[in-house]
């Protein structure tokens, strides 16, 4: 009995995901709920896994490609591994010798393990000629295979086309350029941003503010956060205070809907902050902001941080945000153009605070620590006197912080 695996739906609102990585080979043996291939969507990466155990007896998409929910990803069979037991005959026996010996190298089969090697050897190990009769490719192979690969490189072919030669010498010799594919969390940003800059008009407001006080309240606060085991954040503070600034502003809190041409306004308040992580960017969202303390959105943000970074994140921790703030201040960055994460209609950039030298308003001198801002905003939903009073609005809130504590 033969079992079609499909790709199950990740969620509601994405009809479509593209394949990271094959853990099986056709032909290899699985048992139920074992991995089988991992997917991402443009918010995380799942897997999926076997429904019964058998044998993989047919792979119908490769790595790259982009898979609707319930199109056929492999097929398995139930019956178990494929023999030919049937045959008594020595002739049988040695067409079957015939067959594996023939094996073209796309039906080669691979363990993880040996797959995770030829990766880090720069081996496409389908590529790979098995040394096993089963048609396995072992460590063993690939390292041969990578040593064979090396060595023929540095063994220079004679042209006949001299001009021919000139070229390709050159482009070989070149070691400065390397192709990297573009795909996983990488691609999916890319078109998510591409999307965004070519159907949303972006305009960006700069501005700093002065953060004397909300530094000595986290000095304050700090340790008695940490008591509870959470490590309180300037992220924890910003994102409370664009909650206050988004109910006073709904605009900077909506979607621009292009089939109606209708501005969507939102009574619910989650707000996304981009996580960078060895998978690629990420955007956690802490829902319902409005409702949460200080307290629990530092908790928030800390152990949504930490499910980016070990991968265990869920499509459910990462859609249906509202507002996004990015930080490139850990990175001691200042000033930038932040780009909407649409559909939304606004997005914060913090960057890194830094000690200046300031004149007040009674022509006084003082060093303040300031705090970058950047606001990119939808301008087909927010006008610019709109954007620039709120900036105003969170330079407030930010420049007393202690109001925070009272949400």
């Amino acid at each position: 009995m033969t079992l079609e695996i499909t790709l199950p739906r990740q969620s509601e609102k994405l009809d479509e995901s593209l394949i990271t990585f094959w853990h099986v080979s056709e032909g290899d043996s699985v048992e139920k709920g074992e991995t089988i291939v991992e997917v991402q969507t443009e918010k995380a990466v799942t897997e999926v896994h076997a429904p019964e155990s058998g044998t993989i007896n047919k792979i119908n998409k490769n790595r790259g490609d982009t898979v609707k929910v319930g199109e056929v990803l492999a097929v398995l069979d139930e019956g178990g591994q494929q023999t030919e037991s049937n045959e008594a005959d020595t002739g049988g026996e040695e067409k079957e010798a015939s067959k594996q010996q023939s094996r073209p190298a796309t039906e080669n089969r691979a363990t993880p393990r040996v797959k995770k090697i030829a990766r880090e050897l720069d081996v496409d190990w389908r590529e790979v000629t098995p040394s096993r009769d089963d048609g396995k490719v072992t460590e063993e192979d690939i390292r041969k295979f990578a040593e064979h690969k090396e060595s023929s490189q540095d063994v220079p072919e004679v042209k006949e086309d001299a001009g021919r030669a000139v070229r390709e010498s050159s482009t070989e010799a070149d070691e400065t350029v390397r192709r990297v594919p573009l795909n996983g969390i990488r691609k999916a940003v890319a078109d998510t941003m591409v999307h965004s800059k070519s159907s949303i008009p972006h305009v960006t407001h700069f501005d700093e503010v002065n953060v004397s006080k909300m530094v000595e309240l986290r000095e304050l606060l700090k340790k008695d956060f940490e008591a509870e085991g959470v490590k309180l954040t300037y992220m924890s503070f910003v994102i409370k205070a664009l909650t206050n600034v988004l109910k006073e502003y709904p605009c900077l809190n909506a979607s621009f809907d292009e089939k109606s041409e209708e501005i969507i306004l939102k009574k619910h308040y989650h707000i996304g902050f981009a996580a960078d992580t060895e998978q690629g960017l990420l955007v956690p969202v802490i829902k319902d902001t409005d409702q949460q303390s200080l307290f629990k959105v530092a908790k928030k943000v800390q152990e949504l941080a930490k499910k980016a970074r070990n991968g265990s994140i869920t499509l459910e921790d990462m859609t249906d945000g509202t507002s996004t703030i990015s930080n490139v201040g850990s990175a001691q960055g200042s000033f930038f153009t932040p780009i909407i994460n649409p559909p939304q209609s606004s997005i914060l950039g913090i960057g890194r605070i830094e000690k200046k030298v300031i004149a007040t308003d009674d022509d006084e001198i003082e060093i303040q620590p300031r705090m970058a801002l950047s606001l990119s905003y939808d301008h087909r939903v927010i006008d610019g006197v709109m954007a620039q009073e709120a900036m105003n609005e969170l330079k407030r809130v930010l420049e007393e912080p202690g109001k925070l504590l009272a949400y």
